[in-house]
This record gives structure tokens, sequence and C-alpha cells, in this order.
């Protein structure tokens, strides 16, 4: 016979039996199916509507569709950017977390232009330039894609006191350029900077597939499958005036894919993406400017870079 004590003490058996059951289905259960590729690959909502179908090429409005812009060439020369001297007093932070990659970048170049220029018969070293050989050195640096050299530079940085600033970080695009001299035998360095967001704009985000802000990582600019695009014009509001694609197309970090910089009007001017970076309208105007005149490797895929860094 069981006792009213004998009773209890199975109750309780069988509770806690129900309780290790549920604690070991929630601890292995659960965080597969949140790390699974297949859980993550296409979020129930994501920050953009019609991501991704809106960003592949096929989608894009031919013309005579809604949404199609011509693409226009660029018939002027922007204002010169800010001298290193001008970026160091108005953006110190971002100054100091720029010059070591640069500083790499225009020792690498100076070799290869001091080469080029040895090669033809000019010499950088020692003595003061012709006028002659400043001629020439300047038609061996137009056949390069050494001179204007550009690149990108994205970062999300804390801030919360900046109009720009969105979920406790402000993001910020820059396009940096570099002028060589062959009288002074040294790069002349500018750089233009534009408010932009990237996903939720939280770094510690970035594995988190349509939600989270573009991977750290060094992105090929204007590329898709190794394939140079450079700008396209895009009249849709998800895009106007127009995007840039960036490599890896597909099976980036963390598996994202499907990443631009463009822009955004009406309610999606500055507002949430999927990943993709994002900036006014007016600023898309700006940088395919100089994207036009200050980038002679904009079609190199090993030198087209924007360099994502957090």
């Amino acid at each position: 016979m069981i006792t009213s004590h004998g009773r209890r003490v199975r109750l309780r058996s069988v509770f806690v039996s129900v309780l290790a059951v549920a604690a070991i289905s929630l601890a292995v259960v659960t965080p597969a199916a949140a790390v699974s590729p297949r859980a993550v690959e296409r979020p129930a909502t994501g920050a953009e509507p019609g991501w991704p179908e809106s960003h592949l090429p096929e989608n894009d409005p031919l013309p005579g569709e809604a949404g199609y812009l011509p693409l226009v060439p660029t018939t002027i020369q922007p204002a010169d950017g800010m001298t290193d001297e001008e970026f160091k007093a108005r953006d110190p932070q971002g100054f100091a977390a720029m010059l070591p990659e640069r500083m790499k970048i225009e020792r690498d170049l100076l070799t290869k232009v001091r080469s080029a220029l040895a090669t033809s018969g000019i010499s950088t070293l020692g003595t003061a330039m012709s006028a002659n050989d400043a001629v020439r050195a300047e038609a061996v640096l137009a056949t390069t894609v050494w001179s204007p050299y550009g690149y990108l530079r994205f970062t999300l940085v804390p801030n919360t006191t900046s109009p720009y600033a969105r979920n406790g970080y402000l993001g910020t695009l820059y396009f940096t350029y570099g002028i060589y001299s062959a009288t002074v035998d040294a790069y002349k360095w500018y750089t233009v900077s534009w408010p932009a967001r990237s996903g939720n704009n939280r770094p510690q985000d970035q594995s988190k597939i349509g939600i989270g802000p573009i991977p750290a990582y060094t992105w090929d600019f204007g590329f898709m499958y190794r394939l140079w695009r450079g700008y396209e014009p895009d009249g849709r509001v998800e895009f106007y005036p127009g995007k840039w694609r960036l490599d890896p197309w597909t099976g980036g970090p963390y598996g994202r894919s499907y990443l631009e910089v463009h822009g955004g009007t009406g309610t999606h001017t500055f507002a949430a993406t999927s990943g993709c970076i994002r900036i006014y309208p007016s600023a898309i105007s700006s940088l395919k400017v100089y994207y036009d005149t200050k980038m002679a490797n904009k079609k190199d895929p090993a030198s087209a870079h924007l360099t994502v860094r957090y």
C-alpha cells in the first residue's frame, strides 16, 4: 500500500524528471535552432521591406519601368576634400583610426610609382625634376591605377549626442584619395565624409543576417562576382538615387550577402537597412562625383576597396 508520504515522494520524482527533460531540451535544441543557417537565412522581419529580392540585379528596373534612372556621366570636378590637417582638426578620432592603414597603402603605392617611373628613365631621387620629366611622369602615371588612388572606409563608433547616431552608434562613410606629385615624390591626400548607417547600427550584431550592420571586412567596392559594375543609378525609394554593390556579393563573413552602399528617399531616407550602408541621397550624388573623378583604380578589384572596421 502506498502511503500519502509515498505518493508525495513519487510525484516529486516525476516532477523533477519532467523539469530535467525540459532543461535538457532548452539547453540543446534551442541554441542549435538559433544558429542553424536555415533558421537565419531569411529573418521573419527584416529592417528593409522586400529584402533581398529588391537587391537582386534581375529585379533592377529596366528602361520604361518605374524606378528606372539613366546613368549620367560626371562632367564636373569636385572641390578638394579635407587635407590631412583639416581632417585631423575636424575628426581626430577618425583621422587617428585611418592613418596606420593609409601609411601602409602609401608605402606600397610609392614603391610601384617609383619603379614605373624608373623603368621609363625618370628619376625621382636625388635631383630636382625637370619640367620635361614632370610632363613625362604625368603621362606614365595616366596609364596606371595609382593616381588619383581612392578607397573607402566605414566605421561605427559609440555616440549618443549626434543627430545622426542610431542605437548608440554614429556611422561615417569616408572616401579618401591621394594624388601623386612627381616633383616632390609624394602623395597629397584628401578625405570626404558623410553620415552613414548600416543595419541596426550595432557592431555586436554584425553576424545577424538581415538585422545587424555590414561585417568588419575588406569589401570590393562596385563589384559583383569579381566583375566591375561601378555606380548603378536606381530611382526606387529603397535606393534613390543609386548604389554600388559590394563583393563578395554572396558568401561574405557570417554568410552575409547582397550588401551595397546606397541611398533612399521618402520613408527610406537614412532609415535602417538589412545590412547595407545607407547615406543620404545628396551624399550618394557627391560620392559618385568623387568616385568618377578621383579614383583611377575604381576598376581594379585588387585595390577598389571599402574597409569596414569596428
